[in-house]
């Protein structure tokens, strides 16, 4: 029966690097199956706790004298110890041993040479296979990590390179080089006290152990030495042997099951558990070619809070994969997707995001990507499904950036749209899905320019976005309000035949032959939107559709919305109190959510006429209404007809010349506006912003409030009007 048990702080361990995390899993896992297989772990501020039936002095003697290490061999590989002009020194001496601790370690050596032997074939599958047939049972966790065989050829996890080695570093060989030295094995050295000294500081991190002058691989990029890495222009790479044979003992827990996670959906790294396909975002040092061979893959570490045995530990390990709905996660930003909607197993507090990116010329090292938090908050977990209306999109886009002569500038979009997605599924709040919708906009109007959108496998517009995207990326700003109502402008049809396009129309080159479906439009006429500023796009814009609505005979211009401007935010943007830039970056993806003729719950507001709102703005308004003129105050109904001549006036800054336009329109129709004067100064910039303010659509209370401001009541005298004109000219 156990003792009770000791709870160990492992300082020696933490989540990153990535040597120190496998580390810890390594002692976990060997404390639990060599000596108690009662004993529970778990992270807490970044450190490992131990708790088991061995006190600091026992765990340590435990790694002495008890420890038997895993055999680890990896006879398909050139400098593995096997081959005739390979370093075989370390293999050569544990071979020798004649202990329990290295009994199932000899017998491995021993077939690996036997099938050499045999010269059935050079080939590396054939001696992967054979290994896997004749290794002994208790030796193949190092095959399940190291390797799986597939009807498409074997796959080799990126947490251990390719097949247990990474370039010309053979791990295994290493591995048995580092046991050699760790055991005090070698009878050439006298280095009882410098190995226990070792392990004591991979354990508690204390003292200032010996490292020797041989290289991790790329699991520590800290101790890879090479240019500035010490004093002088160049430094050795610098390892505690026990650090790096722990480790390898902990990458044992990762081990691949392609039975169960090999699916049509499934990237080769992804049959690996918490191993994805890079993502380019998230992190400083991220550079576009990372999409290419330029990064292996991305290993996102599970750090748990609550003490776990072994078992559930594996059973974790084992599962290991995060899902999307029915699909199973293949990138980084999907992983973040996965974690932000509790798609994980349970249990995990964190993840610590590693990528296996070229670094240090053409090397390979695990390069620590930040801290990801598990938020048990099904509001996050319910605003992040709006993800998945971008799956097949984004796939499309993501074959197109790993293809050959892919372009950079591709490169570039897809980590806007990473990062963006990355930094809300972290964060979850309205703000950050505007920033990817405005990452997806910018991607959309690349691609609208790009060959991509042509040839055998074209890639289509974004289409469709659920309603879900407006009520989630709500700030409750000015800027998004008015973004909604411009991206809301719906198509004018007659017998389902579109005579007006929608305002997406307008913004790049598509069109919607079909209601549920876009598709790029070659040689767009009703496309205006360009890289020019804000104001001049948004007039660009209201003239076209003006122009349209005439060549089909339209009583009213084609500015019927979905959602409706506040006439608060309206003034706000005559007195340029809103950042234009921000909407004219919303408007575009926002015109991809499916608006319909009316919203299922609709804004209810008060339009208060504002005391700042310009007389001009609401007498011009009046000549673009969407509907009849129907305010009861001032008249039976009427047909205002539409002005668009006064919008090249105001281009042009003559705000009076194009006030009087309105105003000559208004009195046509039978109303009396209470000025023949703007009240604003012709001016070029207040000429365009009054001009594209039109285009923001308005409800039918709304044109009632600034009917108000605009237009005298009919009780008013002719003769009382006509001296308030000569008034105003004189």
């Amino acid at each position: 029966m156990n003792q009770s048990p000791y709870e160990l702080e492992l300082k020696g361990c933490a989540p990153e690097p990535l040597m120190a995390y496998l580390k810890a899993l390594g002692i976990f896992r060997l404390v639990a199956e060599q000596k108690d297989k009662d004993a529970r772990a778990w992270w807490r501020n970044d450190s490992f706790f131990l708790r088991s039936s061995l006190d600091r002095d026992s765990l340590a003697s435990f790694f002495l004298n008890e420890y038997r290490p895993t055999p680890i061999v990896s006879p398909w590989n050139g400098g593995s110890g096997f081959h005739p002009k390979d370093n075989s020194e370390a293999m050569d001496t544990i071979f020798k041993l004649d202990s329990p601790r290295f009994q199932l370690w000899n017998e491995v050596i021993s077939t690996s040479r036997q099938i050499l032997a045999r010269q059935g074939s050079n080939k590396k599958e054939w001696v992967l296979a054979q290994c896997r047939t004749w290794f002994p049972d208790d030796a193949l966790d190092w095959l399940d990590s190291a390797y799986i065989l597939t009807s498409d050829g074997s796959k080799f996890p990126p947490l251990l390179g390719t097949g247990g080695n990474d370039g010309r570093l053979d791990f295994s060989n290493n591995f048995m080089k580092n046991v050699v030295l760790a055991f005090n094995l070698d009878a050439k050295r006298n280095g009882a006290a410098i190995t226990v000294n070792q392990l004591v500081a991979a354990l508690f991190n204390e003292g200032s152990p010996d490292l020797l002058r041989r290289s991790s691989g790329f699991y520590n990029p800290g101790s890879v030495g090479g240019a500035n890495s010490s004093v002088g222009f160049d430094g050795d790479a610098l390892t505690n042997p026990w650090e790096y044979v722990l480790l390898f003992e902990g990458a044992l827990l990762f081990a691949g099951a392609a039975a169960r996670r090999l699916s049509p959906q499934a990237s080769s790294k992804a049959v690996f558990p918490f191993t994805v396909d890079n993502s380019a975002a998230g992190y400083g040092t991220s550079v576009d070619s990372e999409y290419g061979n330029s990064a292996r893959a991305e290993f996102w570490a599970p750090l748990w809070s609550q003490p776990t045995n072994l078992l559930e530990l594996n059973r974790l390990m084992s599962e290991g994969r995060a899902q999307l709905g029915k699909r199973q996660v293949s990138s980084g930003a999907n992983f973040a997707r996965a974690v932000a909607g509790l798609g994980t197993e349970r249990g995990i507090a964190q993840f610590q995001r590693y990528g296996f990116l070229a670094r240090n010329g053409l090397a390979y090292l695990a390069a620590p990507l930040g801290r990801f938090y598990v938020r048990e908050d099904q509001g996050t977990a319910q605003r992040a499904n709006v993800l998945f209306d971008l799956d097949v999109w984004l796939d499309n886009l993501r074959r197109q950036a790993t293809g050959r002569n892919a372009p950079a500038s591709l490169g570039t979009a897809l980590r806007q749209i990473d990062q963006a997605i990355i930094e809300f599924c972290q964060r979850g709040q309205p703000r950050d899905l505007q920033n990817v919708l405005i990452a997806l906009g910018h991607a959309e109007r690349w691609l609208s320019t790009s060959s991509l959108r042509k040839g055998a496998y074209p890639t289509p517009p974004l289409n469709n976005l659920s309603r879900d995207w407006l009520r989630y990326a709500d700030d409750q700003t000015a800027e998004f309000r008015l973004a909604r109502a411009l991206s809301s402008i719906l198509p004018v049809e007659k017998d389902i035949k579109p005579l007006v396009g929608p305002i997406r129309e307008n913004l790049e080159p598509v069109e919607s032959p079909q209601r549920q479906r876009t598709e790029w439009k070659e040689g767009s006429t009703s496309f205006v939107w360009t890289a020019g500023d804000t104001l001049s796009n948004m007039l660009a814009v209201l003239e076209r559709r003006c122009i349209e609505g005439r060549m089909n005979n339209l009583n009213y211009p084609p500015l019927d919305s979905v959602y409706s401007a506040r006439l608060n935010d309206i003034t706000a943007f005559l007195n340029g109190r809103v950042d234009t830039q921000r909407i004219a970056d919303l408007v575009l993806p926002l015109s991809f959510v499916r608006h319909r003729r009316r919203p299922e719950t609709g804004e209810s507001f008060q339009q208060h006429t504002p005391l700042d709102l310009p007389t001009a703005y609401t007498a011009m308004k009046l000549t673009l209404l969407t509907e009849r003129f129907n305010c009861p105050k001032f008249g039976e109904a009427r047909d205002i007809r539409m002005e668009p001549q006064m919008l090249a006036l105001l281009r042009a800054g003559r705000v009076k010349d194009a006030y009087h336009v309105a105003y000559r329109r208004l009195r046509a129709s039978g109303l009396q506006p209470v000025s023949n004067t703007p009240g604003i100064a012709d001016r070029s910039e207040q000429g365009r912003r009054l001009a594209a303010a039109l285009l923001f659509p308005l409800d039918g209370g709304s044109h009632q409030a600034f009917a108000q401001r605009a237009l005298r009541p009919p009780s008013d005298t002719e003769a009382e009007l006509q001296l308030a004109e000569l008034s105003s000219d004189s």
